[in-house]
């Protein structure tokens, strides 16, 4: 029977011809034979479900373990690449290996580079040319997208366990003149540790991808916003409570922008203005117009272009460190005001420096446009108003240039997005008041260059006066006090009511949620508290109960001592969802109302920040990347910290099951 089962291992001639007499010698020689008992093993493996050939099955093993240790390599080359927002090929990778080496691009290189230290990678290009290795664009495509797609899955499967999701988007247009779509989900988790039990509250602020804007009108940015980040990715609209976007119409429009569509879709998802926007858009409205502020900033720019666009001047500059040297000349920025900052604080420091250049290069230079500039320049910039403006404006944009980077934090609520904007118009009315102080700080700058303290003199326009007109309705005829009235306090009350204006919505939706600040919640009311509560629970009916209101108060009474000690709604959520987490059941509904209102944006600058690598990852030379392979690249590069943490061996089988 062993020989009739294992035809390939027992005698042809026991097999095909057979025993015509079952003589015992023979059979007891054919039982004692090497061929019969090969024939008994080979038997015995089948019983034991082994396979037959047992040197294939591990050659088979062998050959999947080599190409899955190839894989895992060329996956952590893809993550590294990604991540440092580098091309993967080369100008061009065809042809003879020879052409191929010297054209190469970075994935290539670094398999190579690599193959010398690693004999896996080693025997990988040992491989004759037309064999299967793996490192085509098209595998390198792959790769990428399946990395993506792990990513996204991850944030997809964090937003998904929330309670609430807000959604930011900003759009900007990359090198090849396409309108790219942000997309940024903001929502709460709550990390655990080794136990399982709650550790740290986190804010998250996860981008998930570029979309291509091919109509930009407020319904087709709805529909793209909607298809592309709510239906694509399963997202439950219902879940949704925030939106925040810039200050353009057709993303803010109340009647017929994003904004309004997406709330009758979802009345419930609150609009945020993005607070970033909103400081430099007061700031610049409020600066803008005054006269003599435009011609000041005018003179700065003008300084960084002179100095900047010669190297000979550039270094001579450079050169003359007596003070201050670690402070360069910067460009001054079209859009972010608050950014002047530090091109004010270099020139601030390095006033002494640039005018001894000047004076350097119009006595020394020989070319009569670098004599005329430098000696314009220079004339400009030793009028005493030039200097008093200078510190005016530093002492303005110093106040804006902290609260400008708190507000970009992911982890900024509106609790303190509201009093970062209450501190700097607080600010702006103490340097209102401080034009004495200014003025001082001004002369001594003025002196060191010898510069008087006396104000132009200009020549003032005589107007038509009426009979009613008043005496105090003229202009002053002082020029110390025309500056004071005309240019200080112009900008300043201009900076206050732009300030005010421009946060008249956020301070409308922070009002709905004030009760919930750790100030306001000490200090209410019970009356006034229940009152405020029951409002919020009129309009979030669906996500919090009637029992709100008594949970807010007994929440009060019981943890008095600590709210006494926090300041952000951040720390007050900690208190009750980390700290003494396993009173998280008894008080629910102020559990989700506080998950609630942190996951209401503040601002868009995630999205922003999208934008920079936008810039490194789609550049001119890779100006024709595809749509699909741009996003996924963004996500790896954004989302860096999840990709590191993916894990190669599923990764490995998900490359082979697509493959198989």
């Amino acid at each position: 029977m062993p020989c009739l089962l294992a035809v390939h291992k027992a005698p042809r001639h026991v097999v095909c011809a057979g025993i015509s007499r079952l003589e015992t010698p023979v059979l007891d020689r054919h039982e004692n034979s090497s061929d019969h008992i090969q024939c008994c093993v080979v038997l015995e493996q089948w019983h034991l479900n082994k396979t037959l050939s047992a040197d294939m099955e591990a050659a088979v093993r062998k050959e999947a373990n080599y190409w899955r240790q190839v894989v895992d390599r060329l996956i952590n080359v893809t993550l590294m690449l990604a991540g440092s927002n580098l091309a993967f090929r080369g100008h061009r990778e065809h042809g003879d290996e020879v052409k191929q080496a010297e054209k190469s691009g970075n994935f290539q290189s670094v398999i190579t580079l690599l193959a010398r230290y690693d004999p896996e990678l080693d025997k990988l290009l040992s491989i004759p040319q037309g064999s299967v290795k793996y490192l085509s664009p098209k595998i390198q495509n792959e790769l990428i997208n399946i990395l993506a797609r792990r990513v996204k899955d991850d944030i997809l499967t964090d937003v998904k366990a929330a309670p609430f999701f807000s959604l930011m988007v900003d759009t900007t247009q990359d090198i090849s003149k396409t309108d790219q779509l942000s997309e940024v989900i903001r929502y709460v988790t709550i990390e655990t540790d080794a136990a399982g039990k709650p550790a740290k509250l986190k804010v998250n602020e996860s981008f998930v991808g570029f979309v291509a804007v091919e109509d930009q009108s407020a319904r087709g940015l709805c529909d793209t916003i909607v298809k592309n980040c709510i239906d694509e990715n399963n997202l439950d609209l219902t879940k949704l409570r925030g939106q925040g976007y810039d200050g353009a119409a057709c993303m803010s429009g109340i009647y017929s922008g994003v904004r309004a569509r997406i709330s009758t879709k979802q009345p419930k998802a609150v609009y945020v203005h993005c607070a970033a926007h909103n400081l430099n858009l007061g700031l610049n409205d409020a600066i803008s117009d005054v006269s003599d502020v435009s011609i000041f900033f005018g003179v700065v720019e003008q300084i960084y272009v002179f100095f900047g666009h010669s190297i000979k001047r550039w270094n001579m500059l450079s050169l003359q460190c007596e003070s201050w040297p670690h402070y360069v000349l910067k460009r001054l920025c079209p859009t972010r005001w608050s950014s002047r900052y530090d091109c004010l604080v270099a020139l601030r420091y390095r006033y002494i420096d640039v005018l001894k250049c000047l004076t350097t290069i119009n006595l020394m230079s020989k070319k009569k446009d670098e004599t005329a500039n430098a000696l314009n320049i220079r004339k400009k910039m030793e009028c005493f108003d030039f200097v008093l403006i200078l510190v005016m404006m530093q002492k303005v944009l110093e106040a804006t240039h902290g609260v400008s980077k708190l507000l970009q934090s992911p982890e900024c609520d509106l609790s303190s997005a509201f009093d970062l904007i209450k501190s700097c118009h607080e600010t702006f009315q103490n340097i209102r008041k401080d034009y004495d102080a200014i003025r001082d700080t001004a002369v001594d700058l003025a002196r060191e260059w010898g510069i008087k303290d006396n104000f132009e003199d200009r020549r003032l326009k005589k107007a038509r006066r009426f009979v009613d007109e008043l005496c105090q309705d003229e202009s002053p005829k002082s020029a110390e006090n025309r500056f004071r009235v005309n240019t200080f306090l112009a900008t300043m009350d201009r900076a206050c009511t732009q300030i005010k204006e421009h946060f008249l919505s956020m301070n409308s939706v922070a009002m709905t949620f004030g009760i919930l600040f750790p100030s306001t919640l000490l200090s209410a009311s019970d009356d006034d508290l229940y009152a405020a509560a029951e409002s919020l629970v009129k309009q979030y009916d669906t996500d919090i109960s009637s029992a709100f209101p008594s949970q807010l108060l007994s929440f009060r009474l019981c943890f008095h001592s600590q709210l006494s000690t926090k300041s952000t709604i951040l720390e007050v959520a900690d208190l009750f969802l980390i700290d003494y987490h396993a009173l998280s059941s008894t008080f629910s509904d102020v559990c989700t109302v506080y998950i609630l209102l942190l996951t209401l944006p503040v601002t868009v600058a995630t999205c922003e920040r999208s934008f920079s690598k936008l810039k490194l990852i789609k550049n001119f030379l890779r100006s024709t990347m595809s749509q699909e392979c741009l996003s996924d690249l963004a996500v790896l590069s954004i989302e860096n910290h999840r990709a590191k943490q993916l894990d190669t061996s599923s990764i490995v089988d998900t490359f082979a099951q697509e493959k198989a």
